[in-house]
């Protein structure tokens, strides 16, 4: 038996949890979102997992699901989120020179 869990966040920019969550496809850590309609929610399938990022009345994203899996895909949504902000958010004199991911942990290298 499992239990629902929802996991308040403090993600707000919808730009970049699509864009995270666009990475996270690409890397085949998730299988497939959509986005529902008008509402601010999106349903994402993790192999067969049902998880639910909806905006909540704060403005912030929570993520909801089973309980085994929504904090291992919090955890990483939020990095994925940093990420995608952190390349947008880039100041020109900046790029990335290398990206690698050891352990759970993307590391970027800048050259300036």
């Amino acid at each position: 038996m499992s239990f629902y869990t929802t996991i308040k966040t403090e993600i707000t920019n919808k730009k970049y949890v699509l864009s995270a969550l666009e990475e996270m496809k690409r890397r085949g850590e998730i299988t497939n979102f959509q986005l529902q309609g008008r509402k601010e929610k999106i349903e994402v399938d993790r192999s067969g997992d049902i998880i639910n990022i909806a905006k909540e009345k704060t403005v912030n994203f929570e993520v909801g699901g089973d309980a085994r899996v929504v904090r291992s895909f919090s955890d990483r949504l939020k990095q994925f989120y940093a990420y995608e902000a952190i390349k947008d958010n880039l100041p020109l004199d900046f790029e990335i020179a290398k990206e690698s991911e050891t352990a759970g942990e993307i590391v970027i290298l800048l050259k300036g």
